[in-house]
């Protein structure tokens, strides 16, 4: 079943949609909702671990039966810059982004927006972020409603650990 892209309803709205599947489906399906906001290919919840970096819940528009991506470098992923600004990072064409003139991905992931999954004491537990192939526009992402995600993932409990082991 592909997964279409839906009518963007207000943040509270959306907040709310997004909890009662968080609550009622588990967190794939939840995400898999926020994904259908957007017209980006995946969303994930990324996390780190000693120097490397994979989605820790992953849900691909294309190919929802893909639960994992590849374990890589963490510097190989847009992730690290949420990850070390404790902020968002955007970008809606990497091939034309000065800032990533010299990244390792830029060629691979060409549209990411990424916002981190804080604790209360500000400690990464990792980072939410859509993400795809071809360049997007960012703009499209709520940002707000990203980041009361982000703080209702922490809340709930619901970031994975790394996993075991990456496919």
């Amino acid at each position: 079943m592909q997964l279409e892209m839906s009518p963007i309803p207000d943040t509270n709205t959306a907040f709310a949609r997004f909890s009662h599947a968080l609550r009622e489906d588990g967190l794939r399906p939840a995400l898999a909702y926020l994904l259908g906001l957007t017209d980006y290919r995946y969303i994930a919840i990324f996390k780190f671990r000693n120097g490397k970096s994979t989605a820790a819940a992953f849900y691909d528009r294309d190919n929802p039966e893909d639960l994992q991506t590849d374990e890589v470098p963490e510097s190989a992923t847009y992730c690290c810059f949420v990850r070390d600004e404790k902020g968002i990072f955007t970008t809606a064409d990497a091939m034309h982004d000065p800032r990533l003139t010299h990244h390792v991905s830029r060629e691979a992931v060409q549209a990411y927006c990424g916002v981190p999954v804080l604790t209360p004491e500000g400690e990464i537990l990792g980072t939410l972020c859509h993400y795809d192939t071809v360049p997007r526009d960012p703009d499209q992402i709520n940002i707000e409603l990203m980041l009361q995600v982000a703080s209702a993932l922490d809340q709930t409990h619901s970031v994975p650990d790394y996993p075991d082991k990456a496919v």
